[in-house]
């Protein structure tokens, strides 16, 4: 099997700042992953269970519902998908809590592009390698 019978690496991105968002959704389609952008977060959350993403990428700080909301409802609905959280203005204490809750990576904006790409392929990897 090639690299283009692969099916693409599904992400569900949550971001209340749609110029954030549209630059994610750009980048990371650009990268080879199905990007499923959301700038409400109640409406990201509505659609993990449609989507099935490999990952779920969230803001922290929205308004109404703030990315460890998002992470809790992973938590209790679809605790098997990867989450990463990404915010410009996380404190110590939040990224810790944001681990603490299980996510796997905290990035803090602006990010390296790089540096998404890596988190997400090293635990695809490593999921290989254990299944």
């Amino acid at each position: 099997m090639n690299s283009t019978t692969l099916p693409k690496t599904k992400l569900i991105v949550i971001d209340d700042e749609e110029g954030v968002l549209n630059a994610l959704r750009l980048m990371l389609s650009a990268f080879g992953f199905e990007v499923h952008p959301y700038s409400k977060p109640h409406e990201g959350i509505e659609a993990i269970a449609t989507v099935q993403p490999d990952w779920i990428i969230s803001d922290l700080r929205m308004p109404e519902i703030d990315g460890f909301a998002v992470l809790e409802y992973r938590n209790e609905h679809h605790s098997d998908i990867p989450f990463m959280l990404i915010s410009g203005h996380a404190t110590g204490r939040e990224i810790e809590k944001a681990k603490a809750l299980g996510a796997q990576a905290v990035l803090q904006k602006p990010f390296d592009p790089q540096q998404l790409l890596e988190i997400v392929r090293a635990h695809k990897d490593s999921n290989a390698a254990q299944g």
